[in-house]
């Protein structure tokens, strides 16, 4: 008589890392993945670099984990997409600086009407 078995269904799930993921310039091993959930490994440049070396996170590269149980794939790809909440790089700020109005007294005209100075922030 054969017994039920219980099937593993592994899925394998990759995310490309994007400039304003959370996870750059850390190493892949200070992520927490969720429950039944392994790294294998980076693919960066057509190489793939193991877990085990636990190698740092640039943008470009692809995580590559494996959800043992295909119930936690959407965990799993949660946890791995996530991104900062404003684009930013370390090398450039796309956000512009835009002058803001605040109104000041000349203190050296009391009768001078109220100025406009820029403020940036």
């Amino acid at each position: 008589m054969l017994k039920s078995k219980k099937v593993l269904e592994p899925s394998l799930f990759g995310v490309l890392i994007e400039a304003n993921s959370v996870y750059c310039g850390i190493h892949l091993t200070e992520i927490k993945l969720p429950d039944q959930c392994v790294f294998l490994g980076i693919l960066r440049e057509s190489q793939v670099i193991s877990a085990t070396d636990n190698p740092s996170i640039f943008a470009g590269d692809y995580i590559l984990a494996i959800a043992t149980h295909p119930i936690m794939v959407p965990a799993l790809k949660v946890t791995l997409k996530k991104i900062h909440s404003v684009y930013y790089s370390l090398n450039s700020c796309l956000l512009e600086a835009r002058p803001i109005a605040s109104r000041s007294v000349n203190s050296d005209d009391s009768h001078a009407p109220t100025s406009f100075n820029s403020t940036y922030y």
